[in-house]
């Protein structure tokens, strides 16, 4: 069995001469969450669609498991759940009969059981008795997330989860995707919101124009930038730690605040320790001192794309 649960190889989608997806490559293990990120256009969705046989691929391979998409397309399409970005329910229906009806439709054995351990993983039991078209859309993405997880699908690919959820819905949202890491299973997600994606993603790929501009942990991307963005802070306001701040060339792109400042810097370690160690003797008062190498909207950015969605 490969280490990899999903491996995407090559993949290539043409819409008449139009190329949405360009030999795309990406690989998950079991416990992953990627965030696809990119601007509009980009591909996010297509490539989702793609990877689970929704649009028609020119060329690559798909394989969850070792399953080939094309070759063994039954046992590779029980192993992968698609939540798509709008949040379509029945709105006639109760949240246990919208489940209870996808159970049947998966043919998942002992159907009470399953959707009933669906409704708590996503905090809905107590739910289970409304009418879906009273849910809130917030409620109703963690209804369709339930849908999904009903035949226990080992990779999930989420499409913009989180679009138009309120602030409360979406760490909820977060929550449930930390729990489906916990779980082990495999997730790949496409977001605009780049702050939030670093709370819970281990992996990122970034896309543009249909093509994979970069991917790997959010450490290694930090690293392949070439340089970090900083935070700085000290105690009272203190023109003397800019002055030493300016004085280094590896210090580009200063922002300044009455209590500190964020900055790019070049170079290995030794440029950190150095600067570091120059604000000290110079008096600087320094509270907080640290790499800002989880910002995804610096990386986003650094990596060439254009334009956050």
């Amino acid at each position: 069995m490969p280490s990899s649960i999903l491996t995407i190889d090559s993949l290539r989608v043409d819409f008449a001469d139009v190329v949405a997806v360009r030999d795309v490559s990406l690989a998950l293990d079991p416990g992953d969450v990627c965030g696809l990120i990119g601007p509009n256009g980009a591909g996010k969705t297509t490539t989702l669609r793609a990877v689970v046989g929704l649009e028609l691929t020119t060329h690559g391979e798909v394989r969850i498991a070792g399953y080939d998409l094309r070759r063994n397309p039954t046992e590779f399409k029980r192993l992968v759940g698609l939540m798509s970005d709008t949040c379509p329910v029945y709105d006639q229906l109760t949240v246990v009969e919208f489940l209870d009806h996808f159970a049947r439709a998966y043919r998942v054995a002992d159907r009470a059981a399953r959707v009933a351990e669906c409704l708590a993983f996503t905090s809905l039991t107590e739910k289970r008795d409304a009418p879906c078209g009273t849910l809130s859309r917030g409620i109703k993405q963690r209804l369709v997330l339930a849908k999904t997880l009903l035949p226990d699908p080992s990779v999930l690919l989420l499409d913009e989860p989180a679009s138009g959820l309120d602030p409360l819905a979406r760490v909820e949202l977060r929550n449930l995707l930390q729990k489906l890491r916990s779980l082990d299973k495999a997730v790949l997600i496409s977001s605009h919101i780049l702050g939030e994606l670093a709370g819970f993603c281990n992996k990122v790929a970034i896309m543009e124009r249909g093509k994979l501009v970069s991917s790997g942990t959010i450490a290694e991307l930090s690293r392949h930038v070439g340089k970090q963005r900083m935070l700085v802070k000290w105690r009272q306001e203190q023109t003397g730690a800019l002055e030493v701040l300016r004085g280094f060339s590896c210090v580009k792109n200063i922002t300044a605040a009455p209590d500190g400042a964020t900055f790019d810097l070049e170079g290995n370690a030794d440029a950190n320790e150095t600067l570091l160690k120059e604000l000290i003797q110079q008096g600087v008062r320094v509270t907080q001192w640290r790499s800002l190498g989880d910002d995804l909207e610096y990386i986003f950015f650094q990596s060439g794309a254009k334009e956050v969605m």
